[in-house]
């Protein structure tokens, strides 16, 4: 089972790569893009992500800094001393485009001989 995993891992690692991502910036990523109005507030992210709040602060000055601007920061008009951060429309796009090759990575992945045979082994011990 760890072996599948790390190797659902890596190959997920090498296709961020291509699209300038770490795994934990396209989680970052995914969560705003999946909120009702794309954005959330920095607490909001590091307790869905389960990230201290300087991991958090860091992820998103990589992502401002990014050449496609994937989020904008800005203060919440209920309390200015709270940062929000929001996915833009290139974030979106960008988002969208590595989400379906991830998809498609991971339906292949989970479509392999490999893990059937795994699925059936855990499902066979979960018998007896």
């Amino acid at each position: 089972m760890k072996h599948f995993e790390n190797d659902i891992q890596t190959k997920l690692e090498k296709i961020l790569i291509k699209y300038d991502l770490s795994p934990e910036e396209f989680s970052f990523l995914h969560y705003l893009y999946d909120q009702y109005d794309s954005k959330a507030s920095l607490l909001e992210i590091k307790d869905s992500l389960h990230l201290s709040s300087a991991a958090v602060s860091r992820m998103a000055v990589r992502l401002e800094n990014k050449p496609c601007k994937p989020i904008i920061r800005y203060h919440s008009n209920e309390n200015q001393k709270e940062v929000c951060l929001q996915i833009t429309q290139s974030g979106i796009n960008h988002f969208k485009e590595t989400a379906k090759i991830v998809d498609e990575a991971l339906q292949e992945s989970f479509a392999s001989k490999d893990f059937s045979e795994l699925r059936d082994m855990i499902l066979a011990t979960n018998l007896h």
